[in-house]
């Protein structure tokens, strides 16, 4: 190389220097946003054990996922009883979602904040899926469930709740079946049956035996309530809001049934008799109904009035930062708020 290329070389080498160095300085940064850890930096870790809802541990694996706002996410399986460990991990914020049988379980999602080199031991209980609102209501009032039951239904019936309880919900069903089978006329054990199937997403098995529930007792709140839930899942929104307007009939002072009647009517854009429901449903049942905060704002985003949608979906947060509806709604928040 002669000494005038030399010098150009040197010359052309400073100017790029100089240019990347200016970009830097207004803040214009030419690379990607990397994660670096310091040479021989010891990361962290997140270890822990997935368990049924009932607290007992699984039998069989399930899928987590375990992301950050940097990284788009890695996909593990557990164990067979549900232990799971993340190692080598950055210091920052990561969000874990477990997947389990879609047909039981909802997805569950826990935020873990990760300090330089700390160690984190979670127990995530697995959710049941029982609707996408929240517990189905198959607890039955006294008047409901006053009945002479012949002693072996009964005794079926026990064995079925203690196994659901236990999480074994085809052995549970195999013994409402047989609680029915015994005694026709169990409207307890019919209205449970629909509970399970509603689960199941076997909406139409669901609503039938409702519907023998009811033809039992037609004044019986808990089947009322629970038909129409079944039928809204079905999208029949008008025989829904019947059902949901007959229950309301019974027993006004339950929220789950201004909550449910609510999201109906949001779904057919009756916007100010879902908005009325839904913010009884919130004043009656407290936080536990918060949920009714995110339908609000979906109320609010149809009729256009941004700054409350955001006020609600920011209520439901706070009550509710977990879970799918908290993902959803944090989602939202960002559009509206862009």
């Amino acid at each position: 190389m002669t000494s005038l290329t030399l010098k150009l070389f040197r010359v052309f080498l400073i100017a790029a220097i100089g240019f990347v160095v200016s970009q830097v300085s207004a803040g214009q940064d030419p690379r990607p946003p990397t994660i670096v850890r310091p040479r021989g930096a010891p990361g962290g870790s997140i270890a822990g054990h997935v368990v049924l809802p009932s607290g007992h541990p699984l039998n069989g694996r399930v899928r987590i996922t375990l992301s950050s706002p940097e990284d788009p996410g890695v996909q593990v399986y557990t164990d067979n009883n549900g232990a799971f460990a993340f190692t080598n991990l950055p210091e920052g914020t990561f969000t874990l979602e477990v997947l389990a049988d879609r047909k039981l379980y909802e997805p569950v999602t826990e935020t873990v904040r990760l300090i330089r080199s700390s160690r984190v031991n979670l127990t995530i209980y697995l959710k049941d899926k029982t609707k996408p609102l929240s517990s189905t209501e198959n607890v039955l009032s006294a008047k409901e469930t006053d009945q002479n039951v012949p002693p072996p239904a009964k005794k079926e019936y026990e064995n079925a709740i203690r196994l659901l309880n236990d999480g074994k919900t085809q052995e549970g069903l195999e013994r409402l079946k047989q609680a029915v089978a015994i005694y026709p006329e169990y409207l307890v054990a019919h209205n449970d049956l629909g509970v399970q199937y509603l689960k199941l997403e076997r909406l139409a098995e669901a609503a039938d035996h409702f519907g023998i529930a009811l033809e039992i007792n037609p004044k019986a709140f808990n089947p009322q309530l629970n038909l129409g839930i079944a039928l809204l899942r079905q999208k029949k929104y008008n025989d829904a809001i019947e059902r949901l307007n007959s229950a309301l009939a019974i027993d006004s002072s339950k929220p789950s049934v201004h909550l449910y009647l609510g999201v109906t009517l949001l779904e057919i854009d009756e916007l100010a008799s879902a908005e009325r429901e839904l913010k009884t449903a919130v004043s009656i049942g407290g936080q536990e109904y918060s949920i009714g905060h995110y339908h609000l704002a979906r109320v609010s985003m149809k009729k256009g009035e941004r700054d409350e949608a955001i006020r609600e979906l920011q209520s439901f947060l706070e009550t509710s930062p977990t879970g799918v509806e908290a993902t959803r709604a944090r989602q939202l928040l960002q559009t509206l708020k862009e």
